[in-house]
């Protein structure tokens, strides 16, 4: 194999491991939002809960004052019920103190309407408040080990970006339109610039090579490309006779 292919395949194994930690580094964003989303929705859900427990007891204080109201008034007839003397103006206090006796019934049963649903949601919201402390630290954790893993994949990419960057000077400086073929093919082909042949197959685009092609890769004295993708080809040693 001609020296300039082998350190182009050096090369190119130094970039795809790099692209690789690169990727998972700029996954973790993703799972930290998604982690932050998870925290999020716990949260609401608590929210929720705490909320309606609040508006019920902001619409239990308003019946118990409309009830007193209704009190109140009944009060007032019966006063002035002691104090007429007319049949039709007893009759119509009488008529007033039952429709305000109603009022109060109605208000009395969704009062209890009221409480049942607030102790019903006292578990829940015990639940709910023990879910998202319980989420809460999880998400920490796993916040914290994803901050770390950037730490550890970037130290990893950095070290290998420098032994990246020796092996592409060597390359420049042996054929410098070669290492700018392979950047372009690198960019375009997927991270698949330099393929083996299988066969008489690219085993990039798995396309037929001429003859020609075939024999001088196999010849090993001068780079080849595959004439349908471009990608610049080989035969493992194990193929060469």
């Amino acid at each position: 194999m001609v020296e300039i292919l082998e350190k182009l395949l050096l090369l190119q194994e130094r970039d795809q491991r790099l692209q690789t930690f690169l990727h998972e580094i700029n996954s973790v964003p993703a799972e930290k939002a998604a982690l932050q989303k998870e925290l999020d929705a716990a949260q609401r859900t608590l929210e929720n809960d705490k909320t309606r427990a609040t508006q019920i007891e902001v619409e239990r204080k308003r019946l118990e004052v409309e009830a007193d109201g209704k009190r109140a008034q009944i009060a007032k007839y019966q006063t002035q019920q002691l104090e007429t003397r007319k049949n039709e103006e007893y009759t119509a206090l009488k008529h007033e103190i039952e429709r305000a006796q109603s009022d109060i019934n109605t208000i009395e049963d969704r009062e209890l309407e009221l409480m049942q649903e607030f102790e019903d949601l006292k578990p829940v919201i015990a639940a709910a408040d023990a879910k998202y402390s319980a989420e809460k630290n999880r998400v920490a954790n796993l916040m914290k080990i994803a901050d770390e893993k950037v730490g550890v994949l970037q130290g990893r990419a950095d070290e290998l970006k420098v032994e990246r960057d020796a092996v592409a000077e060597e390359v420049k400086a042996s054929d410098d339109d070669l290492f700018e073929l392979y950047e372009k093919l690198f960019r375009t082909k997927a991270g698949r610039a330099i393929v083996p042949l299988e066969g008489n197959h690219c085993s990039g685009c798995h396309m037929t090579v001429t003859p020609a092609t075939l024999r001088d890769a196999k010849v090993g004295t001068t780079v080849v490309s595959c004439e349908q993708c471009g990608r610049i080809v080989y035969v493992l040693p194990e193929y060469q006779r």
